[in-house]
């Protein structure tokens, strides 16, 4: 049987929300979608996507297990990221009002306003993971908060 032959593959990720997984995770992943979709070049920015919602998941987690779920999709060609932590319903909160910025609007428009919002920021925050990840990576994005304190980030890339 020929690699990928098969319509669909996945794979599910579990662990700690630590700084120091996020590489390794993105590294595994960058191979897997290399062997996968068989582009160095869309798995590096698939990776990517996936890397800036670990952070994320990190950065904002309340230390419960961060999970990420990755399909590939062979017929349509496309491919999704899930990554799913705990936080708080204040940091959630903040989650929308930059969700719901970024996600609006023409992609290059959006990502040219946030990067020029972060420029002036003194917080060190620049909020540009989400902006980044739909203008560089043509991505679509979701959201879904479930309990208040438990949020999914979908990404959705063609």
């Amino acid at each position: 049987m020929e690699p990928n032959a098969s319509s669909k593959e996945y794979i599910e990720l579990k662990f700690s929300p630590h700084w120091n997984y996020i590489s390794a995770a993105r590294s595994f992943l960058q191979n897997f979608l290399a062997i996968s979709t068989g582009d160095q070049t869309r798995a590096d920015r698939i990776a990517m996507s996936a890397s800036e919602l670990l952070e994320n998941a990190v950065k904002y987690s309340v230390n419960s297990e961060t999970y990420m779920y990755v399909g590939v999709d062979h017929e349509s060609r496309s491919v999704s990221i899930t990554v799913t932590n705990e936080s708080t319903p204040e940091s959630i909160q903040a989650l929308k009002a930059i969700f719901d910025k970024v996600t609006k609007g023409d992609p290059l428009e959006a990502y040219v306003s946030q990067m020029k919002e972060a420029a002036t920021r003194s917080d060190g925050k620049s909020q540009l993971g989400l902006v980044r990840i739909r203008y560089e990576a043509g991505a679509e994005l979701s959201m879904r908060i479930e309990q208040d304190t438990r949020v999914s980030i979908t990404v959705e890339m063609k």
